[in-house]
């Protein structure tokens, strides 16, 4: 039995037991870590995931292919936690999350959520609040016949009654522009968690492409990418079930560190050498204890860097061998904290706080079937129906795919809707879908 933790990876249930406070915040970890892994396998090694389900987005950052990692944080009121944990932005924006009018007169979004019970009033189970899965389906985005494939019907009268009575009516609106407000201020706000992970770290999101699931994921995905300059979108093959997926995508994983106080022009590599092998040595026995031997074991060397009377540090990669490697380490450093504050300075001292290391035990990964590429794209258009795009001024028919029937290399041009049990996409006008080998679908923005 191996058990996800918040550092990306896995351990026994044994291992576990003696580092419980590891699989705190460890659900959000394998939706970034699945994210990360469908980018790469669509060829981006710089990808933002966004992780939107019923109640709340998580959002991650990959860059140059590691997805990154905050090594102090902390939960509930503080509590901190000092285990490396993939950095990750939580705020209340869902299916379910609930618009709402402030004192002010001014629409929000969230945090509030209607949850699953009794969810949004499209469910019929009682909830009179206006969400965005309502909003969603007055604007035709989701299918009026209902979710999972028909198995949950959905009520538009209901959920059209929630969005005059608790938006529209109160701020004048018409029904239709009501809803279309609702979904612009939840992407504005999942925009700005974005800018909190991306630019906020000297990250600039042109550079990256969106990673969309959970339930609600692929529905905001080109909307929210567009909000941010992001030029691509990666919609996984099951996005309902992308983040579920992510624990059999990691490998058994120990991160190990050691105190260890000099300044880099004073350090002394055959010290440092003995520090990581005694950790490496830890991280082997770790590993040997699971069963894990050979050449199924890696390990990772990293340290962390400051600059003298800095009480934040920054960790960066370690090459080997150490002695020849050091001075390309502190350039890292330098280039990093650039990236990171805006600024370096390479004529101040640099403090080692520490080494680290990352030790690796590579488990079996499943492999992922291509896709049928002898079917037409007609096989899977399914019709058409009205849907709202505030870029267009209004309603447009949109074409309406079944994706399990798209074929590898399938493209089309918004606007359309792409179907399926778990999620639905939607590509607005000015956006093309390509489906891969794979059958990731990915959406570029049209020149």
């Amino acid at each position: 039995v191996l058990v996800l933790h918040s550092g990306g990876g896995v351990m026994t249930a044994e291992a576990i037991s003696h580092n419980a406070a590891r699989i705190a915040v460890s659900g959000p970890a394998a939706g970034a870590m699945a994210g990360a892994f469908f980018a790469r396998q669509c060829g981006f090694d710089n990808a933002i995931s966004l992780d939107m389900g019923g109640t709340s987005a998580d959002i991650s950052l990959m860059y140059g292919g590691e997805v990154r990692v905050a090594n102090e944080w902390s939960v509930e009121f503080g509590y901190p936690i000092m285990f490396p944990s993939i950095e990750i932005v939580t705020i209340g924006a869902g299916g379910g999350s609930v618009a709402w009018i402030d004192a002010g007169g001014s629409l929000r979004n969230g945090p509030q959520s209607m949850g699953a019970d009794p969810g949004p009033a499209a469910y019929q189970r009682g909830g009179e609040e206006a969400t965005n899965t309502d909003a969603n389906l007055v604007l035709g985005r989701l299918n009026p016949a209902g979710l999972l494939g028909g198995a949950m019907p959905l009520d538009r009268d209901a959920a059209e009654r929630a969005v005059t009575n608790r938006v529209a009516a109160p701020l004048g609106y018409d029904t239709v522009r009501a809803a279309d407000a609702i979904i612009q201020v939840a992407n504005a706000n999942m925009a700005d968690a974005v800018r909190l992970i991306s630019i906020r770290r000297g990250y600039d999101p042109r550079d990256f492409c969106l990673v969309a699931f959970g339930g609600a994921g692929s529905v905001h995905a080109a909307h929210l990418a567009r909000e941010l300059d992001i030029p691509a979108v990666v919609i996984p093959p099951y996005p309902g079930i992308t983040s579920a997926l992510g624990c059999l995508l990691l490998d058994v994983r120990h991160d190990l560190f050691r105190t260890y106080l000099t300044t880099a022009d004073r350090a002394s590599s055959a010290a440092l050498e003995a520090e990581f092998a005694r950790l490496e040595g830890e991280a082997r026995d770790r590993l040997a204890i699971e069963g894990i031997e050979g050449d199924r074991v890696q390990l990772r060397r990293l340290m962390d860097m400051r600059y003298v009377g800095q009480w934040r540090s920054l960790t960066v990669p370690v090459s080997t061998p150490l002695e020849e490697n050091l001075d390309a380490s502190l350039e890292r450093f330098h280039a990093e904290h650039e990236r990171e504050y805006a600024f370096s300075d390479r004529d101040q001292t640099v403090e080692i706080y520490g080494v680290r290391v990352i030790g690796l035990g590579l488990v079996d990964k499943p492999e992922f079937p291509k896709l049928d590429t002898k079917t037409g794209l007609d096989t899977a258009r399914t019709g058409e129906r009205p849907v709202y795009f505030s870029e267009s001024g209004g309603f447009l028919d949109a074409a309406i795919f079944d994706r399990l029937a798209l074929p590898a290399g399938a493209a089309f041009d918004g606007p359309a809707i792409v179907e399926q049990m778990d999620s639905t996409i939607v590509v607005p006008p000015g956006w093309q879908a390509e489906v891969d080998d794979y059958g990731n679908i990915v959406l570029r923005l049209r020149a």
